[in-house]
């Protein structure tokens, strides 16, 4: 019964999109394992359901590797969710699951993902667009991540901002520039992407401050949940800000969390300390400027 409806729910949102195919999407920029193949490009808004977010373990994916991992919240009314990289022809489709501790009024989904081996390093843009029974597809919700060759050889960083919390809950580090830029599980880099159109030059985000993953998401336990935002070039002068948020407390009643800036040789620059409660959960529906603000310091 499953697979058949399965069946049914695809041939709707292929039929919807025009573009029923028996391509694999082998050549496609984003891979996506198990998920079933949509040739050309991401599909405009037809009033389907709402896309809530969309959020990756890592702010990074390995050039060629199909092992990183995303999660997405939909509206409650979407059956399914297509996913592809902003400018690039080809998208998936991935059917939608049940509510999670940090959704609990949307479907989700979660997948494996990873980028072709001729992907050029920089920054990409994942997008998420909900689908309905019907095949209506929804306006999308964004993430950038990095494409690279794997971890960079280890630099010492001139500044690292970071958060410490006990427990399951999914707390998130928000770091905002003094230039305007803000660095956390959406956006994981303070380098501010020219306007569209625009030439950039595909090494630029390493001037900024670089989330080195999401902890806890989705309400996956690690074992010392943290968060640490960290530039490895001069930071830039200014006042900077950092603002905690609670995606869900994952069933705890409440988060103690650390907060701390650090400089080049280790000195501390600034520190704070608070509780995250049920009362502070943004849950699905969270962005930059999310949270409240933990610490401001100057540099």
């Amino acid at each position: 019964m499953r697979a058949r409806l399965l069946g049914l729910l695809l041939g709707a949102v292929l039929a919807a999109c025009d573009a029923a195919s028996p391509e694999l999407g082998y050549d496609a920029v984003l891979q996506i394992p198990g998920a079933q193949f949509r040739p050309g490009p991401f599909p405009a808004p037809t009033g389907g359901p709402d896309a809530v977010m969309v959020s990756t373990t890592r702010g990074r994916v390995t050039i060629g590797e199909l092992r990183e991992k995303l999660h997405g919240a939909l509206a409650a009314d979407a059956r399914a969710a297509i996913l592809g990289l902003t400018g690039t022809d080809g998208t998936w489709i991935v059917t939608a699951g049940p509510p999670t501790f940090d959704t609990p009024d949307d479907a989700t989904i979660d997948a494996t993902y990873g980028v072709r081996d001729d992907t050029p390093p920089g920054s990409i843009e994942l997008e998420m667009a909900a689908v309905d029974g019907d095949g209506k597809i929804g306006a999308p919700a964004t993430v950038t991540v990095i494409a690279d060759f794997g971890d960079p050889p280890a630099v010492p960083s001139t500044l690292v901002v970071g958060l410490e919390w006990d427990g399951a809950a999914d707390l998130d580090i928000h770091v905002i520039a003094p230039d305007g830029g803000e660095a956390w599980a959406g956006h994981p880099n303070t380098h501010v992407r020219p306007p569209p159109g625009e030439t950039e030059d595909p090494m630029a985000y390493l001037d900024g401050g670089i989330l080195d993953h999401d902890g806890n998401m989705s309400c996956q336990r690690d074992g010392r949940p943290s968060e640490h935002v960290a530039w490895t070039m001069p930071p830039p002068p200014g006042r900077y800000t950092v603002r905690v948020e609670a995606r869900s407390m994952c069933g705890d009643a409440a988060a103690p969390w650390f907060v701390e800036a650090l400089d080049a040789t280790g000195a501390v620059i600034g520190a704070a300390r608070g509780i995250s409660t049920p009362d502070d959960v943004t849950y699905g529906r969270h962005g930059a400027g999310a949270g409240i603000t933990a610490l401001t310091f100057t540099r």
